[in-house]
């Protein structure tokens, strides 16, 4: 259980990698290698962004996307505010699948194991601490949750084979470890992987890399910040926006970092590249970001 140095190397990240407009609240980077295109959400505005290096195009969801991923059967899973949504190949409507109906709770952001399932948290509106859950989406598209008492779910990876599961809770400055059985889909006793309590900004989505390095965007501390395998910064990378959302690998050789920043709770006309994505190859690719199973 460790807290990266500040003493690591530091880096400006050069370059946008943004379409025709930015958009309000980017979050949910994903690079989708079927199609060689870049997607993400813009979360409040319930969008789903496709972004092929300058031809930004939208598709409505309803009032919150929280992320995309494919489907091994086709289409696209996206967990709107309540639930989930499965879309074809066009991004048009197949199915919902209903999760929760408190309204003043949210889907925020998750990813799929190795097994095809799709675990997603979610958050209060006001942030209230502890009224969040994980979500698991079975192929059979089952819902089961599986943990309890989150505040705001954030960046998921698993780790060590998978027996590792890596969450991010953005409200407790923390990236917790979760004991993690790959059979059943379920994690249990949980450390603090990462402390973020002394580092200026907030975690927030986060990507791993073939070396098991994690890349962990900033919210409200301008920058995409790595740590190895064992908790230990290593580099940081610098934008020129406050809050910076999440982050994928991606491009023609997949190391490639995609990046996602936010215009939410920033003074208008202060910041003009708020909200616009970012790229910088890192040289190192991206673990296998796996598909929903269902």
């Amino acid at each position: 259980m460790m807290a990266g140095s500040d003493s690591a190397g530091s880096s400006a990240m050069q370059g946008t990698w943004a379409g025709l407009a930015s958009v309000f609240h980017g979050e949910g980077a994903f690079w989708d290698s079927r199609a060689e295109v870049f997607r993400y959400v813009d979360m409040l505005a319930g969008d789903v962004i496709t972004d092929p290096a300058g031809e930004q195009s939208r598709t409505h969801i309803g009032e919150v996307a929280a992320l995309i991923r494919r489907r091994t059967r086709g289409g696209y899973v996206v967990a709107d505010e309540r639930g989930f949504v499965l879309l074809d190949d066009e991004l048009q409507l197949q199915q919902r699948v209903p999760v929760f109906g408190d309204m003043s709770v949210r889907m925020n952001e998750g990813a799929c194991d190795s097994a095809g399932r799709l675990f997603c948290g979610s958050m209060a509106y006001d942030t209230r601490p502890g009224a969040g859950s994980l979500y698991r989406l079975d192929p059979d598209l089952s819902v089961h949750v599986v943990l309890e008492n989150v505040t705001v779910p954030n960046g998921l990876v698993w780790m060590r084979d998978g027996t590792l599961g890596v969450h991010v809770d953005s409200a407790d400055d923390a990236v917790y470890g979760y004991e993690f059985d790959a059979e059943r889909g379920e994690f249990g006793l949980r450390d603090v992987f990462i402390d973020f309590s002394d580092v200026h900004g907030s975690p927030d989505g986060m990507a791993l890399d073939e070396q098991g390095g994690l890349w962990i965007a900033m919210w409200g501390g301008g920058a995409v910040r790595r740590y190895d395998s064992s908790g230990v910064l290593t580099d940081v990378l610098e934008l020129p926006v406050t809050n910076v959302t999440s982050c994928a690998f991606g491009g023609e050789n997949g190391s490639t970092l995609l990046v996602t920043t936010s215009r939410d709770g920033i003074e208008e006309g202060t910041e003009p590249l708020a909200g616009l994505t970012y790229s910088v190859d890192v040289g190192v690719r991206g673990a296998p970001v796996h598909p929903f199973a269902g």
